[in-house]
């Protein structure tokens, strides 16, 4: 491989992102990194650390992502297999890791790789119709499932499912914050929705897990509902794949200790 030393910060920058997508560097993410780069002549510790400092201190994504979709196509099947390699290092493949190995495989113009995996279809077994998280106010928890993608017939929908007229949307809280990025939601970000009048009614209790995901002191007030929203249009959407949902599942009863019961 002929590549310059900033070729190689773009690909050491890239790697890291694609190793950090579960929030910790784990060391089977970071042995085929240190592998790939001692498989270049010449290469030191002193050098290691100049790309190393260059990637995190000068170079951008959008430089990175540049520089790799320059490079030579029979360069691009190692980048490929490295990148690849990274994602199912820990035999965990989520849906979100398997979509931004996709997306920065089209946009770098990157070959299938050798290893197959990450640009393997999911089981179809895995897909399920859009599903949300219902949290009672005394923690009983369920899932509700809706095909609806048009809001004005899912806000409806979901407004049915907690007894509301219109639904509320709390959004970028900081334990909401927290969650999305340990879940590495790509381009979307986790909600929640409360009863847009439930302050104001009487027969409805406090919702703690409501309330520790609001994170502020504000007392959350009847059942919610957990859902996940893009980035770009603010667009609600369900959970739509078992493995998905059980991550989703177990991160929200972890972030409020655990008071979930699961119906």
């Amino acid at each position: 491989m002929n590549v310059t030393l900033e070729t190689l910060s773009a690909v050491f920058r890239i790697a890291k992102h694609l190793a950090n997508l579960d929030g910790e560097l784990k060391q089977e993410e970071v042995k085929p990194v240190h592998e790939f780069f001692q498989t270049f002549d010449g290469m030191n510790d002193d050098l290691l650390r100049k790309i190393v400092g260059y990637a995190n201190s000068e170079m951008t994504d959008e430089r990175a992502l540049q520089l790799i979709t320059e490079m030579e196509e029979e360069d691009k099947q190692q980048i490929a297999d490295l990148f690849a390699t990274i994602v199912a290092a820990d035999d965990v493949i989520t849906d979100t890791e398997r979509e931004i190995y996709r997306k920065l495989s089209s946009i770098c113009g990157l070959p299938l790789p050798e290893i197959g995996s990450p640009l393997d279809e999911p089981d179809e077994e895995d897909e399920i119709i859009p599903a949300f998280m219902v949290i009672k106010s005394n923690g009983h928890t369920r899932v509700e499932q809706s095909n609806n993608e048009d809001w004005s017939a899912l806000g409806d929908e979901l407004a049915s499912w907690i007894g509301a007229d219109r639904v509320e949307i709390v959004r970028f809280t900081q334990p909401l914050n927290a969650l999305t990025e340990k879940l590495s939601l790509n381009e979307r970000h986790l909600v929640f929705m409360v009863d847009r009048n439930g302050a104001a009614k009487e027969d409805i209790g406090d919702n703690m897990p409501g309330t520790i995901l609001y994170g502020s002191g504000y007392e959350i007030m009847g059942d919610i509902i957990i859902a996940i929203e893009t980035d770009k249009g603010y667009e609600i959407e369900g959970i739509m794949s078992r493995s998905l949902l059980g991550e989703v599942m177990d991160a929200v009863d972890e972030a409020v200790d655990h008071l979930l019961i699961f119906d």
